[in-house]
């Protein structure tokens, strides 16, 4: 398991590591036994299989929670994960690859999958029911369960409509000024069905009278070469997102076309995933959630404010929360599917509910950042280093509004900026070091110059001057402590002021000697005598 930190919110990945078969391969190279391997045992394993030989492409949660739904390749299969075995319950192997897939019931026995050779297949808990072909080639679906009516939006200016009651084809939509279309929502509260497409446009449809367009929404601006190329609804249907090809998402009032908040994923990579997410039954906070093929933002719907952030290595293909809840999934471009909890997003589902109590012991202890090696620079610090080229390389991790680079790297890149900087810098340390041990040879004491015991005064001064200077020894150090104490106490001030107490240089010179030899040391008791 590994543990990022951004803004003091945690994020937890139980996907990190080694797989089962990679652990027990490794182990047989080595010829050394896992029982008394401390990484294996810590592993954190929270669903058995729960991958593919290369990649994910979706993965989904069925409406009433008790089970996993994903595609992958290759080749290309259908696995079904039942939650309360955490484990696998069967696997389908396809012809073609998934392009989507929904659920058309409240469990996994009635599905449809959009596949990339322009064929819907209908699945049921004994397998295929029902294979056909639509016209032109599908990006996305969504079904209205009101009308059983089954949405196919792709590569052309019109939306296939099948109505699975009838088992017809129906007259499809035609879009009044998009091309194509990238993904097709339906409102779940109202009859609307709103398609995204090229020109940064959304059409909307009321399904009780498709002749008619409703309004449309300008996310881009008019003329422009931006897709708006995934939308989704609230389960309210009171909220729109809309995510462009330039990586900026926008989030309205189903009433109004001005955005309440927005979202720059601030790297130019387009918008794969877009979704909404409530953080708990008892809370009324709603959150957006959006992907791109590196990074996945989860913010508030309302405000825009971060909620958690996550960087992939991989390429993310599909973004997942399980409701109500802080646990997320993503289908990404490597064999294990991502699975991610931020317990600031909600609890953990009641199937994994043990979650709750390993994050409370790792909040106790430290865990090592993911990014302590790297730093941080912005696109103008990239540019001043002279480095934009490295945009897109393994060398430069996007984050937030700039990069993370590794350290050594930008240190190499610095030096060759500024050759003579560590030089100059290292002369500096080295004058400021020997200023510090560097004292005066001569000091000028003209405002503590007393008339009496003026010998005495100025012992006690230097013994205390001297036993704050770097590097004095203990008993240098007690000496001035003393002598301190003796020019501060209002005891002792008639001693350097009133003449009865002056210390006789004739008559008794012992009496001086007796005094120093209390506070000064030795070799300084020698200042005293007159």
């Amino acid at each position: 398991m590994q543990v990022t930190e951004y803004n003091d919110i945690k994020v937890y990945n139980l996907s990190a590591g080694k797989s089962l078969p990679q652990w027990l391969e490794e182990a047989q190279k080595k010829k050394q036994s896992l029982r008394q391997n401390e990484d294996f045992k810590k592993r954190i394993d929270l669903i058995q299989d729960f991958e593919f030989n290369v990649a994910s492409t979706r993965v989904r949660v069925t409406p009433d929670g008790q089970h996993i739904l994903a595609t992958g390749i290759y080749a290309p299969e259908l696995r079904i994960f039942d939650l309360k075995e955490l484990g696998l319950k069967c696997s389908r192997g396809l012809d073609s690859e998934v392009v989507d897939f929904l659920m058309l019931s409240e469990d996994w026995k009635k599905l449809v999958m959009l596949m990339d050779d322009r064929t819907l297949e209908f699945h049921s808990q004994y397998g295929r029911h029902h294979r056909l072909r639509v016209p032109k080639c599908g990006r996305s679906l969504c079904y209205d369960s009101e009308s059983c009516g089954l949405f196919v939006g792709g590569s052309s200016s019109e939306v296939y409509r099948i109505d699975l009651e009838a088992g017809i084809f129906q007259t499809p939509l035609e879009m009044q000024r998009l091309t194509e279309v990238n993904e097709v929502v339906v409102n779940p509260r109202l009859p609307v069905l709103s398609c995204a497409g090229d020109g940064g446009l959304v059409e909307s449809w009321d399904l009780r009278d498709a002749s008619r367009p409703l309004q449309s929404l300008q996310v881009g601006d008019a003329g422009s070469s931006m897709q708006v190329t995934h939308c989704a609804y609230s389960s309210s249907g009171m909220f729109f997102a809309a995510g462009t090809s330039e990586g900026m998402v926008r989030v309205y009032d189903v009433r109004s076309n001005r955005p309440l908040a927005e979202r720059d994923h601030m790297n130019g990579y387009e918008i794969t995933s877009l979704c909404f997410h409530q953080r708990g039954a008892e809370s009324s906070d709603l959150l957006v959630g959006s992907t791109d093929k590196k990074s996945v933002k989860v913010w508030g719907a309302t405000t825009g404010a971060m909620a958690a952030s996550v960087e992939s290595k991989s390429v993310i293909n599909h973004l997942t929360f399980f409701p109500k809840s802080g646990l997320f999934m993503t289908a990404n471009d490597q064999q294990r599917i991502g699975i991610f909890f931020v317990p600031s997003l909600g609890l953990a589902p009641s199937w994994c509910s043990f979650l709750d109590n390993i994050t409370e012991e790792l909040e106790e202890s430290k865990e090592k950042s993911v990014f302590e090696d790297f730093q941080f620079v912005t696109n103008d610090e990239l540019e001043q280093l002279g480095a934009t080229e490295l945009v897109g390389t393994k060398y430069l991790q996007p984050y937030m509004h700039g990069f993370f680079m590794d350290h050594r790297l930008h240190g190499k890149l610095k030096a060759a900026l500024e050759p003579f900087a560590f030089e100059e810098y290292r002369k500096q340390k080295v004058k400021e070091k020997l200023e510090s041990k560097r004292t005066m040879r001569t000091r000028i004491r003209g405002k503590d110059k007393v008339d009496v015991n003026s010998n005495l005064h100025s012992s006690l001064q230097m013994a205390a001057d001297e036993g704050t200077a770097q590097g004095a020894s203990k008993k240098r150090r007690e000496a001035a402590e003393k002598a301190k104490q003796i020019l501060a106490d209002d005891r002792f001030k008639a001693l350097f002021a009133d003449s009865d107490f002056a210390i006789q240089a004739s008559g008794a010179p012992a009496q001086a000697e007796q005094v120093a030899a209390r506070v000064l040391p030795k070799k300084k008791r020698k200042v005293a005598k007159s």
